[in-house]
């Protein structure tokens, strides 16, 4: 994914008729690396724009010559000799309503008969009237997208299929059908001479929404049809069509393999024409002069729209097929695709004759390759075409064309025998073109097994974001807006006729897909059959099948909603941008469903709160010339920046030793330092590097079976700039969705690539969903669909991204849902009575007490009615630091705060804090700027907080009395109950509760005073516990260790434990014990929050096995014993505790009746067992 471009930006704001600025590019600037520089700018443009034409002009060039090795690299690249000044591309796009006009050159040159870069210029913008459009220059390219200010009109008020008895019926193929009587009893009618046609059939919606089509198509149009000789006769349309009767290439729709009609029975007479009528409408038409073979099962990558013949032609094989020719011509224009999965060449033999060699050829990405061929050709009745493999191979036919210019002849309407229309289904009446505009839109599969789900999503929605919202059977959509037959453009369409009827104050804002898709969205290819497409939506995949780069699945496709919008093509033309938010959920089975509802009411409703949602990791793969480390640290460095309230934790793998295995090199130290901190929650895990549906780089640090493994509560975001994480639409699992229907943890979402993706503009992506991400405007978190339609529409409209890079990255998640992202402010008001605000810079010193006085603000106003606690954590100066140089790369350098004096807790009461602590001898003595990061929230969770400083000086010493005694330890596993040399299970959970009056040294930055954990003396099982440690609440003095220890051997074991003070006197314990596999729990114990139940209550299960993966069930039986729902949940947290909500119903959703009933708690681990005794619980049912 190492690939480079370099784009320098400028945004011209100007508005008015003309608009001009001067340039100022640098050589390395407009360095010519593996794809040529680019100059982009953007200009708003006024709403009735296409009434001007825009005419850019560059003026006072200056020039660089340019280096033989830029010279080498342009005509490699290019491969023409370049302007004498560039070319002004030109593009107008419309986001949100709003035009654009888009400016792009290349500033490469061949000027005074040399090649130069253009390194100064001014770029003048001049507006005229279309009158004087004469003045544009000829060479100006400009393609507009209208902008309707009145919409409303091309939209039905309602459906026609709002009233009435309706009944949908199919055809294969484009041709005159015949609708036959049984076919109408079927559907329930009585009378066929009262059955009207409506629809417009199996061709695909055009990718570009024009106002014209739009109206031309809007909801169903009665077909007309004629009576002949007691026969209903009907043209209709089926799933191939062609753009002319000159066309040599086919559209074949990816969606379905058929067309769709529906037929009802009135009052009123059905449009009929004479077959005179219904012949000359009908005939002839492109597709008469097209005879065409294909067949469609078989696909060389899981991606793209097109399938192949299964058939394979071996090297040396030969396959023959045959063609009908469709009129009396003699000739004609034969096109065939052919395709391969290695390098290969093949002959045509076209009835008898030999045609020359052709060759296909792969390059990088490719999984295979086409090659398209057109002859002209003489004609036979039925023509014979036989393929040959000459080399490379097999090889696998695409489709076989012939054209004629003559159309095969008239149907004899009177006379001939014609097909009958199938029948499929009675539908429900229904109506959404009645829709009222809403807030967000939930898209649910055909058949509605996903509904009690989304249901839930939506309730939530409604009450706790107080957004409007609707659900919409997928189905429903296709027979409105697709006239039945499956196509996403019915998603795109209904959602554009509610963007359309909207304004400023209420438009659509967001679409979730609450369903999975296939990139074989017919189900035809081998690993697709046997699936029930009811239970998919679409998904819009490119029309390339073969490459993983170019190859495209993107649900941006669905909310590009502005006129003639579309999602682009070629490179640097992607310039499409979303206008709603949009996210999906990946899920085919209510059971997947409600994990991924369950996971996001939770977190919208703040269950796990606490200071993991003020952490950010970064994580660079090493390699590629420290590209990935080097991205992702700007990145970090860009949020430090911006938003300098969060920890922000850097791991590079390159910092770390890099070990050898089987498998390959590994980072073990990195493994494990990413599983904490999932295991412990981080506001967003964010890695750059290498990638792949199973694994995240190349030395395997996280692994499928990781993310499924995950066991935390407290979820993450999980953004990858990398290739191939996220693939929804595949067949196979992916890290992308294994990470959110993870049900006992993972993330809340997923922000990730669905194909191969290119290194430079992932960082912008990066930097720009972030940023949209973490911005709170006028008092309102930006939502994670938000987020993805900002840093979209940022990349196409400031041209940092034209190319389809941005549309490979998809949001698996609930797009209305933000991160829990502070609308509070921590504000240090002073350090050791310094005045912060006065300007004062107080030093903390080793040795020395720190009193930290502060308080909570909104808006800038400070706040008295926030009452809860604060998380403060204090690092010492940035150090610039060296990786150490693994690969064959040079070290990379960066620069970290790595040296945490303290990190601790203390109550918040009216909206003030005051935090002590003791800074240890471990400190740099730098005398330069030490960081304060702060994370506050309320009592119940509604509010939250975080700040920060850096107003002081860490250096020096203070004087202090050394009493040389080290602090006192008090350890146990799994129990204070524990006795010394006891049996423990496999993974005993360590607990260490320290005390020392001068301070505890926690912060691990003095060489050889960390917490330390040894069990067997043994190095390799030596545990560095300072990150385990906490100090209690509200002071320094005391805190505890909680570590759960890697599964150990069954038999005797023995482990030390070492703690210091911050004046750095140690204290030793060791502890022994008898590891016992299958050993049941020592205590178990339930109670619920509520009893009697009238609506919920909470399990708290109390257990010994804290740290250790446990399986929990909830039973509850009526008073005979008769098991009425169970409640099963497997947890691994720190805390020997674990809460599960029930809200008094059976399992099959039913509530009980009123009265008293009976519960029990059984607890699994390591293969031992426990059982609550059954305690009674009452319910009221109100």
């Amino acid at each position: 994914m190492a690939r480079y471009i370099l784009i320098i930006l400028f945004v011209l704001t100007a508005e008015a008729v003309g608009a001009q600025r001067f340039f100022n590019l640098t050589a390395e600037d407009v360095n010519v690396d593996s794809i040529l520089p680019k100059v982009n700018h953007s200009m708003p443009l006024p709403l009735d724009y296409e009434d001007s034409v825009y005419v850019c002009e560059i003026l006072y060039p200056e020039f660089l010559e340019m280096s033989q090795k830029d010279i080498d690299s342009y005509s490699r690249l290019s491969g023409e000799i370049p302007p004498s000044l560039p070319e002004v591309e030109q593009t107008v796009i419309v986001n949100k309503k709003r035009p654009y006009m888009l400016f792009s050159l290349t500033p490469v040159v061949f000027h005074n008969g040399k090649y130069r870069f253009l390194v100064s210029f001014m770029l003048k913008v001049e507006t005229f009237p279309k009158a004087d459009s004469g003045k544009a220059k000829s060479n100006m390219r400009q393609r507009s997208s209208s902008v309707e200010l009145d919409a409303i009109g091309r939209y039905a008020t309602h459906s026609v299929l709002k009233e009435g008895t309706w009944a949908k019926i199919a055809v294969p193929s484009t041709g005159f059908y015949q609708l036959t009587d049984n076919v109408v009893k079927r559907a329930g009618f009585t009378d066929i001479n009262k059955v009207k046609i409506y629809g417009y059939g199996g061709n695909l919606v055009p990718e570009v929404l024009s106002p014209d089509y739009i109206t031309k198509t809007d909801d169903l149009q009665e077909v007309p049809s004629c009576i002949v000789n007691g026969r209903r006769l009907f043209f209709a349309k089926g799933p191939v069509s062609w753009d002319s009767t000159t066309s040599n290439v086919r559209t074949r729709n990816p969606y379905s393999s058929k067309g769709y009609y529906f037929i009802t029975q009135t009052d009123e007479e059905p449009l009929l024409v004479s077959d005179a009528e219904l012949l000359e409408a009908n005939y002839p038409i492109a597709d008469d002069y097209h005879s065409l073979y294909e067949v469609d099962e078989y696909a060389w990558y899981e991606g793209g729209r097109n399938l192949v013949e299964a058939a394979q032609i071996a090297l040396g094989s030969s396959k023959t097929y045959y063609l009908d020719t469709l009129g009396d011509d003699t000739s004609g224009v034969l096109t065939a695709c052919v395709t391969a999965g290695t390098n290969s060449t093949f002959r045509l033999t076209v009835n008898g004759k030999e045609y020359q060699e052709t060759t296909i050829s792969l390059s990088q990405y490719d999984k295979a390759m086409f090659t398209t061929v057109t002859y002209n050709v003489n004609t036979h009745p039925t023509d014979t075409v036989t393929l040959t493999c000459l080399s490379g191979g097999p090889l696998r036919l695409d489709y076989l064309s012939l054209r004629t210019s003559t159309p095969r002849p008239a149907p004899d309407l009177q006379n001939g025998t014609f097909p009958s229309a199938e029948y499929v289904y009675r539908i429900m009446n229904q109506d959404h073109h009645g829709d009222s505009i809403v807030d967000m839109t939930i898209i649910i599969p055909t058949s509605q097994t996903l509904l009690a789900q989304a249901t839930r999503i939506k309730e939530h929605h409604e009450k706790h974001d107080g957004l409007s919202v609707r659900i919409v059977p997928a189905d429903e959509l296709y027979n409105e807006f697709s006239s039945g037959t499956p196509d996403v453009s019915a998603y795109r369409r209904y959602m554009k006729m509610l963007y359309d009827r909207g304004d400023e104050e209420k438009s659509p804002k967001y679409l979730l897909l609450f369903g999975d898709s296939k990139w074989d969205n017919r189900l035809l290819s081998s690993g697709c059959r046997g699936i029930n497409a009811d239970n998919l939506l679409l998904c819009y995949e490119s029309e390339n099948s073969y490459n993983a780069e170019n190859c495209l699945v993107s649900d941006d496709f669905i909310a590009m909603l502005d006129d003639n919008e579309y999602i682009g093509n070629g490179y640097n033309n992607y310039t499409g941008t979303p206008d709603i938010a949009i996210g999906r959920f990946p899920v085919t089975t209510p059971g997947e469903a409600k994990i991924l509802v369950d996971k996001t009411i939770s977190y919208a409703e703040n269950k796990n709160v606490g200071d993991w949602q003020n952490i950010m990791m970064f994580l660079g793969d090493d390699g590629d010339n420290n590209l990935h480390m080097t991205d992702i640290n700007s990145v970090a460095d860009s949020i430090i920046k911006d938003f300098p309230g969060y920890n922000v934790k850097k791991v590079y793998w390159d910092a770390y030793k890099r070990t050898m295995s089987s498998t390959g090199n590994r980072y073990p130290e990195v493994e494990n330092i990413i599983k904490t901190q999932q295991k412990n929650g981080a506001l967003i895990m964010d890695y750059v590097g290498h990638g792949a549906p199973e694994s995240i780089s190349h030395e395997y640090v996280l692994r499928l079976t990781d993310f499924a493994d995950f066991r935390n509560t407290n979820l993450p975001l999980w953004i990858t700039a990398s290739c191939d994480v996220g693939p929804f639409d595949g067949n196979t699992s992916t890290i992308g969705e294994t990470v959110i229907l993870n049900e006992k943890g993972g993330g809340v979402a997923f922000f990730g690539t669905t194909r191969t993706v290119l290194a430079f503009y992932n960082k912008y992506m990066n930097d720009e969903f972030l940023k949209a991400l973490l911005t709170v405007k006028n008092g309102k978190r930006t939502t994670l669909g938000e987020a993805n339609m900002i840093a979209k529409t940022q990349l196409a409209t400031l041209g940092l991204d034209r190319t389809k890079n941005k549309h490979h990255y998809s949001l698996l998640g609930d797009p209305a849902l933000a991160l829990n992202v502070p609308l509070y402010k921590c504000v240090v008001d002073s350090i050791n009575n310094a005045d912060l605000a006065r300007g004062e810079m107080p030093t903390i010193r080793a040795n020395g007490k720190v009193r930290v006085v502060g308080h909570i603000s909104k808006d800038g106003e400070a706040v008295d009615d926030f009452d809860g606690r604060i998380s403060v954590m204090i690092r010492d100066n940035a150090e610039q630091l060296t990786t150490l140089g693994n690969s064959d790369d040079s070290p990379f350098k960066y620069t970290d705060r790595t040296k945490v004096l303290y990190s601790g807790t203390d109550s918040v009461r009216k909206g003030k804090f005051v935090v002590n602590f003791a800074v240890s001898k471990d400190i740099n003595y730098s005398d330069k700027n030490g960081l304060v990061t702060m994370f506050a929230y309320n009592s119940d969770a509604s509010k939250v907080a975080n700040g920060e400083t850096d107003r002081f000086l860490v250096g020096g010493t203070e004087e202090v009395f050394n009493d040389s005694i080290g602090p006192s330890l008090y350890c146990y596993l799994n129990s204070p109950m524990f006795v010394n040399g006891g049996n423990v299970n496999s993974t005993p959970y360590f607990v260490a509760e320290i005390r020392d009056n001068n301070g505890i040294n926690a912060s691990g930055a003095g060489i050889g005073h960390d917490m330390q954990l040894t069990i067997d003396n043994d190095a390799a099982m030596t545990y560095n516990l300072n990150d385990s440690f906490l100090y209690d609440f509200g002071t320094y003095t005391s805190g505890a260790v909680h570590f759960s220890i890697p599964e150990l051997s069954e038999g005797r074991h023995t482990l030390r434990f070492r703690a210091w003070d911050i004046l750095n006197n140690p204290s030793t314990t060791t502890l022994s014990f008898n590891v016992v596999r299958g050993l049941d729990p020592n205590y178990l114990d339930v109670t619920t929050t509520k009893n009697p139940v009238r609506e919920l209550t909470t399990f708290i299960v109390s257990h010994d096995r804290a740290g250790s993966p446990v399986d929990i069930d909830i039973e509850i039986f009526d008073m005979s014993g008769r098991l009425l729902h169970r409640i099963s949940e497997t947890a691994g947290s720190d805390i020997a505790a674990s809460r599960l909500d029930w809200d008094g119903c059976t399992s099959d959703g039913c509530r009980l009746a009123t009265g008293v009933y009976l519960y029990r708690a059984r607890l699994s681990s390591d293969g031992g067992s426990r059982t609550t005794k059954a305690k009674k619980i009452v319910i009221l049912d109100d």
